[in-house]
């Protein structure tokens, strides 16, 4: 019972005591520091593993079923454009070659020949019409011996009926005049024909105008024909396409070689090139020029300005490269953006970039490893340092600081290195709008900070 009233007198003392002081308020609010954006000259490099691969590459084939007479060059051998790299043999197409040759001979001959014919008909035409006028000078002298004639009988007839000359006389010059007369029918009738026969040589000489014409046809259809088979055999003719290096031989005399398409060997030095199931005769390679690859990320795409572009009329200067070659401990070659596939690869969301490089003394080989670097450069350009801007999903954002709180501000971005954040326009109130530089920024991690939220500055 003692210890009872003990606990309640100290339960009643302690609940008399004084109460606690009263603690100053702990301020949660995020430390920040602050920046602004600024304008510089923004570098940017984008490299990739590639490899140098040759500015062409050619597969060399039969055209046609073949055997191999002979081959002129090895591998290794430099080539010089046109020049004989081997020679096929198809005997049936050097006899139909020769066939068509002698048929272009004789239709030549033919044409010759009908124009000679045309002389002739020529000839025939102007004896006819010739005829015909010899035929009217005859019909006009038979006239004229008809008039005489009839005048002759008429005063005849007068002196007879006189008595004055004897009846016989008479009847002799009747009988004149009859002959006269049938000698003028037949005088006119020789007309007809002569007529005729010239109309008649007009038409050979216009047929053999045409037959003319027809041996030109004929000739031009067996030249052609002549020409498309001596383009044909001339395919027996294997030669280089331009200068540079034979990379593959699979000539050997006497082998039967067949139509095919595709570079077996193609995958060998480019990955991305077709390597269909066929053994070409010869492949060739340029070795003057030679191309580096750099596939470069979606986000710089826009950025890569090629030689061809600058060529198309781009205003903006060629995007500078250099290539450092593994098999070479010197330093990088420099070169330029030559060309570009101005198409993303639908798988990697890459552009190909190609960077071609003068190579006249063949050291650099298709097939070498290299590192090729693409340098972009924003002159003036108008940045954020990286520790401002973050990735949300797929925008990209900052919060700026304003009446003691973080806004977040969604950012248009361009070029970015290790450093610096190219920012093109910023959202003001649903609206795209350039930055003024400004702006305060907010440093720090981005992760603790909340849209809106109050910030503490740090001095």
């Amino acid at each position: 019972m003692r210890y009872v009233w003990i606990f309640l007198l100290l339960a009643v003392v302690g609940c008399g005591g004084s109460p606690p002081a009263d603690k100053e308020p702990i301020n949660t609010a995020p430390r920040v520091q602050l920046g602004k954006p600024t304008r510089r000259d923004l570098k940017r490099t984008v490299g990739q593993p590639s490899f140098i691969d040759a500015y062409e590459q050619t597969a060399i084939y039969a055209k046609l079923p073949a055997y191999v007479l002979d081959w002129k060059v090895d591998i290794g051998d430099r080539i010089k454009a046109n020049q004989l790299l081997a020679t096929l043999w198809i005997p049936e197409l050097k006899e139909e070659l020769a066939l068509k040759k002698a048929q272009v001979d004789m239709d030549r001959a033919l044409v010759d020949q009908a124009k000679k014919l045309v002389e002739v008909a020529e000839g025939r035409l102007a004896a006819a019409t010739a005829t015909v006028s010899e035929s009217k000078a005859n019909v006009g002298q038979s006239e004229a011996l008809v008039i005489r004639w009839e005048s002759e009988v008429n005063r005849l007839s007068k002196m007879v009926e006189q008595d004055a000359v004897d009846v016989q006389i008479l009847d002799e010059s009747q009988r004149q005049l009859q002959a006269s007369v049938a000698m003028r029918d037949a005088a006119l009738a020789t007309v007809q024909t002569s007529e005729a026969e010239k109309l008649a040589q007009a038409a050979e000489l216009d047929k053999a105008r045409v037959d003319v014409e027809v041996a030109k046809a004929q000739l031009e259809v067996s030249t052609a024909d002549y020409n498309r088979v001596k383009a044909l055999y001339g395919y027996t003719r294997l030669v280089a396409p331009y200068d540079g290096i034979v990379v593959l031989r699979n000539a050997n005399t006497g082998d039967f070689v067949l139509p095919a398409t595709g570079d077996p060997s193609a995958s060998n030095r480019s990955p991305d090139q077709s390597a269909a199931k066929a053994t070409p005769i010869y492949v060739v390679a340029r070795t003057d020029v030679v191309r580096v690859y750099v596939d470069v990320p979606e986000q710089e795409a826009d950025y890569i300005v090629s030689e061809v572009d600058v060529n198309a009329g781009d205003p903006r200067p060629v995007t500078k490269a250099a290539v450092q070659v593994s098999a070479f401990q010197t330093d990088e070659l420099p070169g330029q953006v030559t060309r570009s596939s101005w198409a993303l690869n639908f798988t990697s969301r890459t552009l190909r970039a190609e960077i071609d490089l003068h190579n006249p003394d063949a050291k650099l080989l298709p097939g070498m490893y290299a590192y090729g670097r693409v340098m972009f450069e924003r002159k003036n350009a108008m940045v954020l340092p990286n520790a401002t801007v973050s990735e949300i999903g797929n925008d990209m954002v900052c919060y700026v600081y304003k009446d003691g709180k973080a806004i977040k501000t969604l950012l248009q971005t361009g070029v970015r290195n290790d450093d610096w954040t190219e920012v093109l326009q910023k959202q003001v109130g649903g609206e795209w709008k350039e930055f003024e530089g400004n702006e305060q920024v907010i440093l720090g991690n981005m992760a603790v900070l909340f849209d809106e939220e109050p910030v503490v500055v740090e001095k």
